[in-house]
């Protein structure tokens, strides 16, 4: 009763807040956030635990469109696998899987029940890939793009057939996990660690005491904060009503949240980088782009301009390849362009090619560069800064990103600034691979299409070393960095959290209120 007497006192205030333009502390009188955290450390706020929910959809973990549900299906909901802070995949609701690059089978683990108290099978498992893969809308529609079969060679094994081999395939099956025909439910049942109730109306989460992972001992009440508008849970989480929220740190629509919080970087499949017209002189010479891949102050971006949600990358894999050196190194660069007779021969700071025509021309670059993520002009020009710093004289063209679209589309650049999320196991053929959708400079390579290949395939023990070297050399793109995202959370509310990239309530188990 306390509780809810606090709840609405502070609803009460924030509404006159409302009116009067005034803050929440200083309607309660004093000129910062004291009195506010004295309040909600001296009451059962302390163990208040709150997500966003949008009632407007059902909740099913394949088919929900928007981001406003992704932390509450997180909470209900568990893959096949889940992947570690390195993106391997590590076993969750299967026991072991083993295959050849093209056929695996899945051995689902023992024991496990849905919400429900209906035992998990193969069929459950099938009838949630095959959602995935036919509803081109989910959000894991492409990671079943090479999937040829799927069926159930028995109640706990599952059996997928891919049309072209990837070793790396078990990394996408952390897709969750729903009992076959509930998808039409308000909740569609799952397996999670908490299920939702409903009382007099109103939706909750409560552990669930038959969890395959053992039993919650905290938290033993979840409210979920319906929420219409993605701009509203920031707010949300400021009064106390939401107290976890997942974000980009970087991204068009930031969210910075000041005040007692503690926060988690997650690191993501979410690529920056450099990409080249591979047309237009001198940017079709591989040694032209390894010199702007070794002028690039990696480390200096992530730090300052990504504000650190964000580690420096050269190759398109994360983490980066154990030894790698992601360091810039102008000495090298302005090495490597001579070694390609690019130099500064008149003397005036810029260097000069010699073109297929047989003139000698300026080494002069343009980046384009969305204008409505500022993270990314901010990075665009400290490129452009260090390729100038080095004879490459380099500007920075902001647009908008539906003419960033077109341009990108019709091949209208020199280079751009790009952001791409991949899949877990890292799929550059639609990058790289010649004729590949997001290829938009036209780089082609047979070498190149054969190692990508040669790597997926996994036939030849060093295969990816061989594939990164070719990488290092070509440059077909040049990667910057690998962006985090952010995970916020009411600071002194959980003791153990440990998130994983994917599945922010891994370890919920060990949960501990402070």
């Amino acid at each position: 009763m306390e509780f809810l007497k606090i709840k609405r006192l502070i609803a009460l205030a924030l509404s006159c807040c409302l009116l009067t333009g005034c803050t929440l502390t200083e309607r309660l009188g004093s000129p910062d956030s004291s009195k506010t955290d004295n309040l909600i450390e001296n009451s059962e706020l302390a163990n208040y635990f709150g997500l966003t929910y949008y009632a407007g959809e059902n909740i099913n973990p394949v088919l929900v469109k928007t981001d406003l549900n992704r932390v509450l299906v997180d909470a209900l909901y568990e893959g096949m696998i889940y992947l570690d802070e390195d993106f391997k995949p590590q076993p969750m609701l299967c026991e072991k899987w083993e295959g050849d690059g093209t056929t695996f089978r899945f051995y689902i683990k023992e024991g496990v029940t849905f919400w429900s108290g209906e035992p998990l099978t193969a069929d459950d498992v099938v009838y949630t890939l095959k959602t995935a893969k036919r509803n081109t809308q989910s959000i894991y529609n492409t990671r079943m793009t090479d999937v040829e079969s799927i069926y159930a060679d028995n109640e706990s094994t599952v059996v997928v057939t891919l049309s072209s081999p990837n070793v790396d395939f078990p990394s996408l099956m952390d897709i969750p996990i729903f009992r076959e025909g509930t998808e039409d439910l308000t909740f569609s049942d799952g397996t999670g660690a908490y299920n939702p109730v409903q009382e007099n109306g109103t939706w909750y989460l409560r552990p669930y005491e038959s969890w395959h992972g053992g039993k919650v001992s905290e938290f033993d009440k979840i409210s979920l904060i319906n929420t219409t508008r993605s701009d509203a849970v920031q707010h949300s989480f400021e009064t106390g009503d939401v107290s976890l929220m997942r974000s980009e740190r970087i991204g068009t629509d930031s969210i910075t949240v000041s005040g007692s919080v503690d926060i988690y970087k997650l690191p993501t499949t979410d690529m920056h980088f450099l990409g080249f017209a591979s047309n237009v002189e001198p940017y079709n010479i591989p040694a032209v782009r390894q010199a702007i891949s070794l002028a690039i102050d990696r480390q200096g971006i992530c730090s300052t301009q990504l504000q650190s949600f964000a580690d420096p990358a050269v190759l398109p894999v994360n983490p980066q390849p154990e030894g790698q050196q992601t360091a810039l190194d102008r000495t090298l660069a302005i090495q490597t362009l001579a070694s390609a007779g690019i130099t500064d021969n008149d003397n005036d700071g810029i260097l000069e090619y010699q073109s297929v025509s047989g003139y000698s021309a300026s080494l002069t670059a343009k980046i384009l560069v969305n204008s409505e993520n500022p993270f990314k002009v901010a990075a665009a020009n400290q490129i452009a800064a260090s390729l100038t710093a080095i004879g490459i004289k380099t500007s920075v063209e902001e647009t908008t990103f539906e003419d960033y679209q077109y341009r990108l589309s019709n091949g209208n650049f020199e280079m751009y600034y790009g952001e791409i999320r991949m899949t877990p196991d890292f799929d550059l053929r639609s990058l790289i691979m010649t004729g590949g959708a997001l290829n938009y400079g036209g780089y082609s390579n047979i070498q190149t299409d054969q190692l990508v290949i040669q790597a997926r395939e996994g036939g030849i023990d060093d295969a990816k070393t061989q594939l990164y070297t070719h990488l290092l050399a070509e440059m077909p793109i040049v990667p910057v960095a690998f962006a985090k995202d952010q995970v916020i959370i009411r600071s002194n509310l959980i003791k153990g959290f440990s998130p994983s990239p994917n599945w922010i309530f891994h370890g919920v188990g060990g949960w501990r209120k402070n």
